[in-house]
């Protein structure tokens, strides 16, 4: 697959006392992530459209697909308000008909739902299916 590409892999000499086990990678940062900001007035994940008459940066919004019919649809993204030194939060909206709810949470929070989240998954597995997991 490499070869397809151009790129070959060929070994390099290391800088002395430098050791790596077997098998060591390093995640090199890619994308637009990686890359200086054009407008250092937006975070790089900023959408960078209509930040001023929302009052807040905010990136692309993600929508929770299950690929299944659901009863209501829930979006999350990253939004940071856009005075000096305020931090990214993340937002979960959830709509159902007319009826359209919202949720902020810090970093730490989401961080926490998350692990949270993975282990109420674990937990469903082993009760799901008459006891058989899934």
């Amino acid at each position: 697959m490499a070869t397809k590409t151009g790129m070959s892999a060929h070994p390099v000499g290391m800088v002395p006392d430098v050791e790596r086990p077997c098998g060591y990678v390093h995640v090199f940062p890619t994308g637009t992530l990686a890359a200086e900001s054009a407008d250092p007035s937006h975070p790089r994940w900023c959408d960078r459209g209509g930040c001023d008459s929302r009052g807040r940066h905010r990136s692309p919004t993600l929508i929770l697909d299950t690929n299944r019919p659901e009863t209501s649809i829930v979006d999350v993204a990253l939004v940071q308000a856009l005075r000096p030194a305020s931090a990214p939060m993340v937002s979960l909206t959830s709509v159902e008909g007319d009826a359209a709810a919202g949720l902020m949470l810090s970093l730490g929070q989401a961080r926490v739902l998350r692990y949270r989240l993975v282990s109420l998954f674990g937990m469903a597995m082993t009760t799901s299916n008459d006891g058989r997991g899934t």
